[in-house]
């Protein structure tokens, strides 16, 4: 790295425009350098989060010249682009999954939000908000501790400030933190408690299914005072799995333990003998709803797997019938 290149985070994505930060020249913006990204595809594509090498200009748009290695990267299934995958964030050390205490709350959704995650490097917290809107928050605290025995799970509210400590001491300075769940959860109310100041937009919900409208258009990366990082995303109502297999594996650790002990590497816990996953079934140990939502997920990963090979295939055979100059 020369005198004019520097080490800078990517604070936000504003289509083809980078909003940059360092320590010494703080805010600015930058774009990349096409012979490394579109032409060479040398690096991946920044996200939020990302560490970037840039020849940086003070007059006007820096150059972006090289993504530096990931310590971790959530992604999501993207039906619209070329590689089936979505960026939502990078170098992420705690994942934040919220569900409210509401219409929102939904078991299987939490089970697809954690395997998503669990994929990476990255601590995963569950935090059920609008605790000041149930009459019964402990039946949701139970229901989700009973579900998911190793994941942390709190109620808090923003609005009182109820509990919010709990997640102030995870968010560590220098640490970035995101938060995931659906529109109308409650990201952009915690954010601004969190804060101690209104960073965000804040829209309300429909009573009659607690759903809500985007207020985050983009992702962005916000400083809080106490100098940690957290990166709020749109509001999405699933996390289609990608590339979740391990994922899965610690999310459903009963049924994975137990195949590793099935007689056959290939077994479809049906007919076959010597499978520990239908002895387990059959002693109580395990439940057909765990197994059968272990499935599920584990053939949706399969197809978004498969289906992405295929698009991807597609696309780069695209790519070599079109001419360098045409791209």
């Amino acid at each position: 790295m020369n005198s004019t290149e520097i080490k800078a985070m990517v604070i936000a994505v504003h289509k083809e425009r980078y909003a940059l930060y360092d320590e010494t020249n703080g805010e600015y913006y930058g774009k990349l350098k096409s012979s490394n990204y579109h032409y060479a595809q040398l690096y991946p594509y920044p996200v939020t989060g990302d560490y970037v090498i840039c020849q940086h200009n003070p007059l006007g748009d820096s150059v972006i010249l090289e993504t530096l290695e990931r310590k971790s990267f959530i992604q999501r299934f993207d039906a619209w682009s070329a590689s089936n995958a979505q960026a939502i964030a990078a170098n992420v050390d705690e994942i934040f999954i919220l569900t409210s205490a509401n219409h929102d709350f939904n078991l299987k959704r939490l089970h697809r939000y954690l395997a998503a995650c669990r994929q990476e490097n990255a601590h995963c917290t569950i935090l059920i908000t609008k605790a000041d809107t149930a009459e019964d928050i402990d039946a949701y605290l139970l229901a989700a501790k009973s579900d998911m025995p190793d994941v942390e799970v709190i109620a808090i509210s923003a609005k009182t400030g109820w509990q919010l400590d709990k997640v102030k001491e995870k968010m560590k300075p220098g640490k970035v933190s995101v938060f995931l769940g659906s529109s109308g959860v409650g990201k952009s109310t915690l954010v601004n408690a969190l804060a101690g100041r209104e960073v965000m937009d804040v829209n309300g919900i429909r009573e009659d299914d607690s759903k809500g409208r985007h207020t985050t258009t983009h992702r962005q990366m916000i400083f809080l005072d106490n100098g940690a990082m957290v990166i709020d995303v749109p509001g999405m109502r699933e996390l289609a799995l990608l590339d979740a297999q391990e994922g899965l594996n610690r999310t459903f650790r009963s049924v994975s333990e137990l195949e590793k002990m099935c007689r056959f590497s290939d077994c479809k816990h049906q007919n076959e003998p010597g499978c520990a996953v239908r002895a387990a079934l059959e002693n109580g140990s395990l439940t057909q709803k765990e197994l059968d939502e272990f499935k599920t997920l584990q053939k949706e990963a399969k197809r978004i797997r498969r289906d992405r090979d295929i698009m991807v295939s597609k696309y780069r055979k695209e790519m070599r019938k079109t001419p360098k100059g045409r791209r």
